[in-house]
């Protein structure tokens, strides 16, 4: 699940970087996320950090020297905050190789190179078995035709399927082999994808042990805006949903904590 970010919430350095163990040009940006501020080399082909980053990265609670799986990190932010937090490793995970060395060259910036592992990998193909205190999974959670219609999707991406949830369900299924006991996972839905399925999905593997965190209404972004026909009748469908504030159109971000 990923949305635009706010303008308080990046500072452009205006600083290209180029470097031959990148597969493209990157961008220096600062985040404050998590009571943290963050620099992190950022690229048009990989997920930058957004304003889903910054409700999880709220969210999250991290025990010291927990381990950590930040499942779909894109550039790394999250994993950097969880080891900021206090995390004793984090493994961060995305299925786009052009992510990893962009995550290690983010951690060694922000000084938790020490803590972090990146791969490249769909979902929990390269953690093995692996098991951890805390899971973050920011995988693509929004309807295809949405995602296509937004400013922060590459076209290089997965998206999150029909209904926007094929991958979050796909995470649902089958987190529990990989949290420890009392593990946890926080994870995000919005309302540009089916909510319903992705609860039920959260139900089956948690029971009653699923919590909102944080929600929040996220104004139309300009493409929303342009394609009100493709938005209406996407909710006509029972694929999106949103309402009417005002002048505006909102719909709703979410982020749950589960936990074993």
């Amino acid at each position: 699940m990923n949305t635009t970010l706010q303008k308080s919430d990046a500072h452009d350095k205006t600083q290209v970087v180029q470097d031959t163990n990148k597969a493209a040009e990157t961008t220096l940006r600062s985040y404050q996320f998590g009571g943290y501020e963050v620099e992190m080399e950022v690229s048009d082909t990989v997920f930058q950090p957004t304003l889903t980053s910054r409700l999880l990265a709220q969210a999250v609670k991290i025990p010291e020297g927990a381990r950590v799986l930040d499942l779909g990190c894109g550039a790394g932010v999250l994993a950097i905050i969880a080891a900021l937090k206090g995390a004793g490793h984090v493994h961060a995970v995305d299925v786009m190789e052009e992510a990893r060395p962009l995550v290690e060259a983010n951690a060694r910036r922000n000084g938790v190179a020490d803590r972090i592992v990146a791969s490249s990998g769909d979902l929990f193909q390269s953690v093995g078995a692996q098991r951890y205190d805390v899971i973050v999974s920011d995988v693509s959670g929004v309807v295809d035709e949405v995602s296509r219609l937004s400013p922060w999707y590459p076209d290089s991406i997965p998206t999150g399927g029909h209904d926007g949830a094929d991958q979050i369900v796909r995470v649902l299924d089958s987190v529990r082999q990989y949290l420890k006991p009392k593990g946890v996972l926080y994870f995000p839905t919005g309302t540009i994808s089916n909510v319903p399925r992705t609860l039920e999905a959260a139900r089956r593997a948690f029971g009653d042990q699923v919590e909102l965190m944080e929600q929040v209404e996220v104004p139309f972004c300009a493409e929303f805006k342009e394609n009100m026909d493709v938005m209406t009748r996407l909710r006509t469908e029972g694929l999106i949903d949103f309402t009417p504030k005002r002048s505006r159109h909102v719909w709703t971000l979410q982020v749950y904590r589960a936990w074993v």
